[in-house]
């Protein structure tokens, strides 16, 4: 039989062991005018874009991520509730979200050229 002993220690080395994982995305990115839409409190050009932990926004469109973005390094493939100005109703997709490293991030919608780059708004 196993000592109770044991057990901690196999558990607490094996917590140890497990890398960090990434920190949710804090605050907005986007474009200069998604930042800028950020600063104002709305939206006010087609070129709109940002981005936080929770989803993507555009002029008129946007998707909601089913768990928050985090902060590493790479692409992050992300299945999202999207809906879009004049369409009814949402879709289901796979928004994947490119981390090129300096704070900036790269969107990729299916259907859509990639969109970016998105930097911090603070």
């Amino acid at each position: 039989m196993t000592s109770p002993a044991a057990i901690v220690s196999l558990v607490m080395a094996s917590i140890t062991a497990v890398p960090a994982a990434a920190e949710v995305l804090a605050g907005s990115y986007g474009n200069d005018i998604g930042c800028a839409g950020v600063r104002l409190g709305y939206q006010d050009s087609d070129s709109y874009v940002v981005l936080t932990a929770n989803g993507v926004e555009t002029y008129g469109s946007g998707c909601r991520f089913a768990r928050q973005l985090v902060t590493a390094p790479g692409t992050q493939s992300l299945s999202s509730t999207c809906f879009a100005e004049g369409e009814e109703g949402t879709t289901t997709e796979t928004v994947e979200v490119t981390n090129k490293g300096a704070d900036v991030f790269f969107v990729t919608i299916p259907g859509l050229e990639e969109i970016g780059p998105l930097k911090s708004c603070s």
